[in-house]
């Protein structure tokens, strides 16, 4: 596996859950950190995390949906570090701002929700990828991690129309920009985890039915193997979940 010595790494989603994990890891690893997302006290609790590693980071409040700030994301990025190596994509919402517990048929689904549940998953990816870019392509390598989700990224779920929609097309953005980046050098993966114990899973009705919960370190340490891996080597699609089983009644 490669060194992340020296490796400048963005992580969108970084105040909680597998952002806040992976930024603390991929530190821990020797990476630089750039942790971006909405809340500072979030941001500075993760801050804290990754100094503590020993590592170098820089809290950055900015929204994925958000251009200008996506933008500014790449800026203060090449400020801070010089460089950009890896990005590691994983702001995302459930049902957006809705303060319902429990899910609602998809025939009266408010628009407003549909509309930032797919502008926060899906067109925050697309802006946090686009803005990295150029910098990797010009020097010819880098890699971007995309968070997908399992099962919702690769078969539809009942009651998460919009949430399964985006993850779906973070698979699909992923797989269109691998290609398209191939010929720079710059790698473009995407990992669908399981359910995973997060602030979003927790307030979900739903998270119930998926058994048991990864834990988001789990999911950090295959983002870090990953961003980690040589330059010319990629992992295709990987589906993670906990190798554990429910004890039946009686045993």
């Amino acid at each position: 596996m490669g060194s992340l010595e020296g490796k400048a790494v963005i992580v969108t989603g970084a105040g909680s859950g597998i952002g806040r994990a992976a930024a603390v890891m991929l530190a821990a690893e020797g990476a630089s950190i750039v942790a971006v997302g909405r809340d500072r006290a979030k941001l500075e609790e993760t801050l804290a995390a990754v100094t503590g590693t020993g590592g170098a980071g820089h809290a950055l409040v900015a929204d994925v949906t958000s251009e200008a700030d996506m933008d500014r994301m790449r800026e203060e990025t090449l400020a801070a570090f010089g460089k950009i190596d890896g990005l590691v994509a994983s702001a995302g919402v459930g049902k957006g701002s809705s303060s319902r517990v429990f899910p609602v048929n998809t025939s009266i689904l408010p628009l407003s929700e549909w509309d930032e549940v797919l502008r926060v998953n899906l067109t925050g990816v697309f802006l946090s990828n686009r803005a990295v870019l150029a910098e990797m392509m010009e020097k010819r390598s880098g890699t971007i991690i995309n968070v997908s989700s399992y099962p919702a990224g690769l078969k539809g779920q009942p009651y998460a129309p919009a949430y399964s929609a985006s993850k779906f097309g973070v698979a699909g953005l992923t797989e269109s920009l691998a290609e398209e980046m191939k010929p720079f050098r710059v790698k473009v993966h995407a990992v669908f985890p399981g359910l995973t114990a997060t602030p979003m899973t927790s307030s979900s009705a739903l998270s119930g039915k998926f058994g048991v919960a990864l834990e988001p370190e789990q999911v950090a340490e295959l983002i870090t193997y990953m961003m980690a891996l040589p330059e010319d080597t990629v992992v295709g699609d990987p589906v993670m979940m906990p190798f554990k089983t429910r004890k039946r009644k009686g045993v």
